[in-house]
């Protein structure tokens, strides 16, 4: 039996569709963009199995394997669809998504919206 193929990222060359950022496709078929302005930092750890993005509301970590094609595209400001792929899904040693993770920023008094309101 043929192991099922699944493509974990699409560059944005080669996307239809303009982006004004990355698009993050959660397991369960969510999906965010998050705009290239909004990026501070790109970080590509543990031997390219972790890329961590840091935007101004909140890190978004990509776990996987071979990541370092996403990190590239990411560190020029052009971050295409990235989606993590289904559990039965093999990777065969190429690039692959395990888990899409946004971790909200520990300081919530930062968000605008979090911020006291006085009407005095």
């Amino acid at each position: 039996m043929k192991p099922m193929t699944f493509q974990c990222y699409t560059s944005r060359a080669s996307m239809r569709s303009a982006l004004i950022g990355g698009l993050f496709i959660s397991a369960d078929g969510g999906r965010r963009v998050v705009p290239d302005h909004w990026l501070t930092q790109a970080e590509l750890l543990e031997g390219a199995r972790l890329l961590r993005l840091s935007y101004t509301f909140c890190t978004i970590e990509v776990a996987g394997e071979c990541l370092d094609l996403i990190f590239e595209d990411a560190s020029i400001g052009k971050l295409g669809a990235i989606q993590a792929a289904p559990p039965q899904a093999a990777s065969g040693g190429q690039l692959w998504v395990t888990s899409i993770v946004a971790v909200a920023p520990s300081e919530a008094s930062g968000l605008p919206f979090e911020r006291e309101r006085s009407d005095a």
